[in-house]
């Protein structure tokens, strides 16, 4: 429910002057920095079962980060100011059918006949929120925002499964706060290479500007993807993603309430049908994951190395 109000929330942050890739750079900077600085604090390692991966599994996290989740994001936070909150939380929610098919595949978690189901329905949820009830044309309406949006979700949802297999090995807050880094990274590096696609300003930016970074960073981030890296350590990757189920409702009633948004026919249709997606999902029983050997360079209590 906490990453409900992000879409809003970047949409009112860019009506207030900042550049998307500004106020995705300043999130993801400032949590690889907190982060870090929480990982330094023995208490909170043992809090938070902190073990730090092998070597190699340092630079592929890292790697992730720069290659996958940086650029998701900067797409995410470029897409939203091309489609509306209600879109971007409704593509958002098809994660769960992208992340059943890659958790098959990488994480070796069984995909039953009601799964496959719910993928087709979703699938089909998607295309009609992104495109329509034709064949695709980018000249119409929200379809370019959208496209980009749904691009990213996929994005993000690789990133997200292939982190996973190291958390597993190691824990999930060290291979989160190392998949940050990496983003913050390319985050950094992209106004300075693409200027001109990814202008970073701050052009009369004020109160609004900061409450939405403080939220971005502090509940959406190291709440929320804390939480959720650490949970998915033990616990089936394309089950908990069934819980994004929620954030449409509420995104809906944010839009109307902060940004006078109005659903149409295509967006409620295309809504309809991911939802019943991922309500078929929760018909199916969850197994247990299956654990990899843990390889960690150290135990919770020894330190930050």
């Amino acid at each position: 429910m906490l990453w409900a109000p992000v879409n809003l929330l970047v949409s009112l942050a860019v009506k207030d002057g900042a550049s998307p890739v500004a106020i995705a750079a300043t999130r993801w900077c400032s949590l690889a920095l907190l982060l870090g600085l929480c990982l330094t604090v023995p208490s909170f390692r043992r809090f938070t079962n902190a073990r730090w991966p092998i070597t190699k599994d340092r630079i592929i996290a890292i790697a992730l980060g720069f290659c996958f989740f940086g650029p998701a994001h900067a797409i995410y936070y470029y897409a939203i100011t091309r489609t509306s909150t209600f879109e971007g939380n409704i593509l958002g929610t098809t994660a769960p059918l992208w992340v059943a098919v890659l958790s098959f595949f990488f994480l070796r978690e069984r995909i039953s006949r009601i799964r496959v189901i719910a993928i087709v329905v979703g699938f089909v949820g998607a295309y009609v929120v992104s495109v329509g009830f034709a064949a695709p044309s980018l000249n119409q309406g929200h379809t370019f925002g959208n496209s980009l949006y749904l691009g990213a979700v996929v994005i993000e949802s690789i990133c997200g499964v292939l982190a996973i297999q190291i958390a597993r090995r190691s824990s999930g807050i060290t291979t989160l706060w190392l998949q940050v880094v990496g983003a913050a990274i390319f985050l950094s590096a992209a106004p300075i290479v693409l200027p001109s696609v990814f202008p970073y300003t701050f052009n009369g930016s004020g109160a609004t500007t900061a409450f939405v970074l403080t939220y971005l960073v502090l509940i959406s981030g190291l709440v929320t993807f804390g939480i959720w890296y650490t949970l998915a350590e033990k616990a089936p990757l394309s089950l908990m993603v069934i819980t994004l189920l929620l954030q449409p409702p509420l995104a809906t009633g944010l839009g109307m309430l902060f940004l006078n948004e109005k659903p149409n026919l295509q967006t409620a249709l295309g809504s309809a049908l991911i939802l019943a997606a991922l309500l078929i999902g929760t018909l199916e029983k969850g197994s247990a994951p299956v654990r990899a050997e843990r390889v960690s360079d150290g135990e919770p209590d020894q330190g930050n190395r």
